[in-house]
């Protein structure tokens, strides 16, 4: 008895050192920091970016595969990829730490909005490593450690740093590679410091690192003929530069060899009398053929320089912005912190579906039948909600789908889970593999799910009537709030 009276009273200690603690937060502090305080916990966000846990090993080998897979997709598209992010990786792997959690957080940031509590974007001068109370607007702001791609030792350097007047200043004293400065700005981290819309930020920021051109001559030949920029008047001298370029593989001594094309483009378009021996071309007198050749293209480009050199400017543009700045700034929100300050992605079609918070928790009997042994068969009512896949999980073959109203798990059969999670590859003659369509339970991914709300998940199912299969993918909503869909996997023809 005398033993447990004291476990009795340590425990009772304890607790009571607790409560006293939140009386002394919850009454002499803003609201704002009892209800931060809850949210740091709920969301288990409460790293500070020294201290980390070690995870199951499963979850970590998932992580580092999918951020692999994005290197190698992210190397295929640009060979001059910052080595940064590789070496980043490396690290990432060689810990092995644990990595924000987003879908927790993502859920208990959905119940906390859900009880009026307003979640700001991340502040650049204010966010510490996990949410931090805003006293002036009543609101919780969040942290910098939940940033796609933004490591601790950034936001070390980043918090050392301040305080920051504009993006040029926080450019100025920091050295970001560029996935991690396009993230900080997807996430809204600099729009309090810039009198501008964020999409403005993003395009300044796309045209510093978008290599545009100064100057536009028979040097950026090779670019011009990639983005198919040489007017159909002046297509011949496309040919010849990379005829040119082609005899430059076939050097010889003080000769170019020849093979039967060669010879047949050179005969056609300037005479049979320059080929020596019936197989080579003297390298002196092709340079001078071709530097002459070339006279009318030199000239085209200077006296439209200023027309080309705005069209290729503009194609440089294109090709980073189609790269890291394309979709909303809900999308980007979505891509660099896993939940929407802004509206939803699929808000202006959410009345056109189910919202599953307003399902009856066990499923609806549309209508039953017998079997032939005599057996009741109940025919649930399906049902199809839409949302953004924030988090997987692959041993509960489950993901968590935040729609327009909040998080719901979906529960998936184990069969079903592998054919939509796997992602589908080929391999190019020269035996490199490429991703041809990333798992559809990818972090981003809008998916609608047809099935039953049972208790606290959803379940996706069909019938053989159903129009939809059990997951589609959104591949677009149009500006009425019409989306487009693809119902089937990617298949590989070998």
């Amino acid at each position: 008895m005398k033993i447990s009276a004291v476990s009795n009273l340590s425990h009772t200690l304890a607790y009571s050192i607790v409560g006293l603690q939140n009386m002394n937060l919850a009454c002499n502090y803003p609201i704002i920091f009892w209800n931060t305080a809850n949210l740091i916990v709920d969301s288990a966000g409460v790293d500070d970016g020294e201290n980390t846990e070690d995870i199951d090993q499963d979850e970590v080998a998932e992580n580092i595969e999918e951020v692999i897979n994005e290197i190698e997709q992210e190397q295929n598209d640009d060979d001059d990829e910052d080595e940064n992010l590789i070496v980043e990786t490396k690290e990432k792997i060689k810990r092995v730490k644990k990595t924000v959690d987003y879908g927790k957080t993502a859920r208990a940031i959905g119940r906390f909005k859900a009880y009026g509590i307003n979640i700001l974007p991340p502040d650049i001068n204010t966010s510490s490593f996990t949410f931090t109370p805003n006293v002036e607007q009543n609101s919780i702001t969040y942290g910098l450690r939940g940033i796609t791609r933004v490591s601790n030792d950034i936001i070390k350097l980043i918090m050392k740093n301040r305080p920051y007047t504009s993006f040029k200043d926080f450019m100025d004293k920091n050295h970001t590679n560029k996935l991690q400065t396009i993230n900080l700005i997807k996430s809204g981290a600099f729009d309090s410091i810039e009198n501008k819309p964020r999409d403005e930020i993003m395009r300044n920021y796309l045209n510093s690192i978008a290599d545009v051109k100064q100057d536009v001559n028979l040097r950026n030949m090779q670019m011009l003929i990639n983005k198919e920029l040489i007017p159909d008047e002046m297509s011949f001298y496309a040919k010849l530069f990379l005829f040119n370029k082609f005899l430059k593989t076939c050097k010889s001594d003080i000769s170019y060899k020849l093979n039967e094309n060669a010879i047949n483009f050179i005969a056609n378009n300037f005479s049979v009398d320059y080929i020596d021996n019936g197989c080579s071309i003297s390298q002196k007198t092709w340079d001078n053929l071709y530097k002459k050749a070339m006279e009318p293209m030199r000239q085209y480009l200077k006296e439209h320089k200023q027309e080309m050199l705005n069209t290729l400017n503009h194609s440089l543009y294109e090709d980073v912005a189609r790269k890291y700045g394309e979709g909303s700034i809900s999308k980007w929100e979505m891509d660099s912190i896993s939940f929407y300050y802004h509206e939803h992605e699929l808000a202006s079609a959410a009345h056109k579906y189910d919202d599953f918070f307003t399902l009856p928790e066990e499923p609806e009997i549309e209508y039953s039948f017998s079997n032939n042994a005599g057996q009741e068969i109940k025919v649930f009512k399906l049902h199809q909600i839409i949302g953004t896949v924030i988090d997987k999980n692959k041993l509960k073959n489950s993901i968590s789908l935040l729609t327009p109203t909040g998080v719901v798990q979906v529960k998936i059969y184990k069969n079903q889970y592998a054919m939509y999670d796997k992602q589908i590859s080929q391999k190019d003659e020269e035996g490199h593999k490429h991703v041809l369509e990333k798992s559809w339970f990818t972090k981003g991914t809008m998916l609608m799910i047809q099935g039953i709300r049972r208790a606290d998940n959803f379940i996706p199912k069909k019938k053989k009537q159903s129009v939809y299969p059990i997951i589609s993918k959104i591949t677009e909503v149009k500006d009425d709030g019409e989306l487009v869909f693809q119902y089937e996997r990617m298949e590989v023809v070998e």
